[in-house]
């Protein structure tokens, strides 16, 4: 077969043997290098004027749906992809002066941003390098100099358990913000955000994970944010600057007003106008787990045959089982934790970009997760109470 490229569509199309929705077509007009193109990406160069005619295949069923499209090209540029070759000769004839300039400047703030992403890139993986190189992780106190030395990064370095955590806290972050810019240049204004855990306004010791669907989706995410208070954080012995981007702390107690707060804050501190609503659990579409409930719930209302806390406890086990054995068949497995004469080991999942652990030793499959090492902690800990009182 060989290689190919993958040119994205502006607007699905829709399979008419499955109904599914087709987002791209593969060619191998251009360079063949497994790259993928969008409308105003650069192609080819700039003396290059083409219209490619392409079979059309379904992303779902895989089935040939007895079209083509045609992929236009001019001066270098996917100006688009139509269903009909009058449409692509039309698009391509349309190509005038003024609009070509239009592009290119687009293309050219496009390639500062990949260059600045490429520098983002390179500086990390020095700073990976000399933090684990040097062994700076072992010290109890990061001192002002090498916090200048590694700003930046320092929130991806300290209290990371190792360098895969490291990265995926790197990685996760560079999503979210990735993801925060599609959604403003997609035209949103309001993120609606909100929280499974049950909370009572005026609460000192907080902490809640606040969901945003969207996001979630888009970044694989369990969760988006985690807002602690500065309370909870000092019960729980931690440091602000050794938790992940995504974690904020805050000074007041507890109340909806207090979190929307926060959020608005690490957004604007960023560079990104968003403005944020709370909605209750019920009003999400849900994301992960929360989605997958929904779901089942609505499966066992239509049916009448399962309650809810039955498929959600099936739903526990089963996740709970899956994780175990997850952890159980890795090879980098390591007791980290030790509480009330309990072991606990915690291994990092690249997937989900989470850390996993569960108690060792004992029958019953009893498993937590976290984005760092102190928050997997605090929840073995819990795990264990539970356990001996149960």
């Amino acid at each position: 077969m060989g290689m190919f490229d993958t040119i994205y569509f502006d607007k699905a199309r829709t399979c008419p043997l499955c109904q599914g929705r087709i987002h791209s077509v593969q060619t191998k007009a251009f360079e063949n290098m497994l790259e993928e193109f969008r409308v105003k990406d650069c192609i080819g160069h700039a003396e290059e004027m083409m219209i490619v005619k392409e079979e059309l295949f379904c992303d779902h069923c895989s089935k040939f749906t007895g079209k083509s499209v045609y992929i236009v090209v001019g001066r270098g540029i996917l100006l688009g992809i139509t269903d009909t070759l009058e449409e692509a000769k039309k698009l391509l004839n349309d190509l005038n002066l003024e609009k070509l300039l239009l592009w290119y400047h687009d293309l050219y703030q496009r390639y500062i941003t990949e260059r600045k992403e490429k520098r983002s890139y390179g500086r990390f993986l020095e700073d990976l390098r000399e933090w684990y190189g040097e062994r700076l992780y072992e010290r109890q106190e990061t001192d002002a100099f090498e916090r200048i030395r590694f700003i930046g990064n320092s929130r991806h370095l300290e209290g990371a358990l190792n360098p895969v955590e490291s990265i995926e806290r790197f990685m996760t972050y560079n999503r979210m913000r990735k993801a925060l810019e599609e959604l403003g240049e997609e035209g949103r204004e309001i993120l609606d955000i909100y929280y499974a855990e049950e909370m009572s306004p005026g609460e000192e010791s907080w902490s809640v994970d606040v969901y945003q669907d969207e996001l979630n989706e888009r970044c694989r995410l369990n969760w988006t944010w985690t807002v602690i208070s500065k309370k909870q954080l000092e019960e729980e012995g931690e440091k602000e600057e050794e938790l992940p981007e995504w974690a904020v702390v805050v000074e007041e107690s507890f109340s909806n007003e207090v979190v929307c707060k926060a959020i608005e804050k690490w957004l604007r501190s960023r560079g990104y106008e968003f403005g944020v609503r709370m909605i209750e659990l019920e009003q999400a579409r849900g994301s992960g787990l929360i989605k997958e409930l929904k779901e089942r719930e609505v499966e066992s209302e239509e049916s009448e045959a399962v309650p809810l806390e039955r498929l959600e406890r099936e739903l526990d086990e089963a996740e709970n089982k899956r994780i175990a054995n997850f952890i159980a068949a890795r090879g980098d497995k390591r007791k980290v934790f030790y509480y009330d004469g309990f072991y606990g080991s915690l291994v990092a999942d690249v997937e989900s970009d989470r850390l996993l652990g569960k108690i060792e030793g004992i029958d019953e499959e009893i498993v937590y997760e976290g984005n760092t090492v102190r928050e997997c902690e605090q929840r073995f800990r819990e795990a264990v109470s539970r356990y001996k009182k149960g």
